[in-house]
């Protein structure tokens, strides 16, 4: 496991500044008075969420790697380190829908109620704790994997091939 430390440590950092952005969001009335912003205060997370992949990349080249990182490399530990934060999530996600921010599925579902085509099951399937859960695990799996590729491209050294 010595092999993934750095992989773990950040994947445990994005969860911890993740928690933090939703209690942002929450305090800032993303999920009640500004329910109708929603989607810009979850959109300025990613870039955070690529600061942080920046940071775990340039890590693991200056720490394990000593500064000689090819893209392959960078990608692969930005992949493991997605995986971590992928197996997080449901945790992180289970703290904040049970303890931080518990209006957030009731003001969702009564905001998309409001709309004229609104199909009232679906609705509520799609807000509901478990498919939140699966969709958190495959967007997490997603971003992560671009965002890995991304940062380990910016990273990598330019003189390898």
């Amino acid at each position: 496991m010595k092999k993934f430390a750095i992989e773990i440590k950040w994947a445990i950092r994005y969860i911890f500044i993740y928690i933090a952005w939703i209690f942002l969001e929450k305090y800032t009335g993303a999920y009640d008075t500004n329910i109708e912003n929603y989607i810009w205060y979850s959109l300025g997370f990613y870039v955070l969420a690529f600061l942080i992949y920046l940071m775990a990349v340039r890590e693991k080249k200056t720490d394990y790697f000593a500064n000689s990182m090819d893209w392959k490399q960078g990608s692969i530990s930005g992949i493991y380190m997605t995986l971590f934060i992928a197996i997080l999530m449901p945790f992180a996600q289970i703290v904040i829908q049970k303890s931080i921010a518990p209006e957030f599925f009731p003001n969702m579902i009564k905001r998309a109620m409001a709309s004229k085509n609104a199909n009232p099951q679906a609705i509520k399937d799609y807000f509901s704790f478990p498919d939140y859960i699966t969709q958190t695990i495959f967007l997490t799996l997603s971003v992560g994997m671009i965002y890995a590729t991304a940062a380990s491209r910016v990273v990598r050294n330019k003189h390898q091939k």
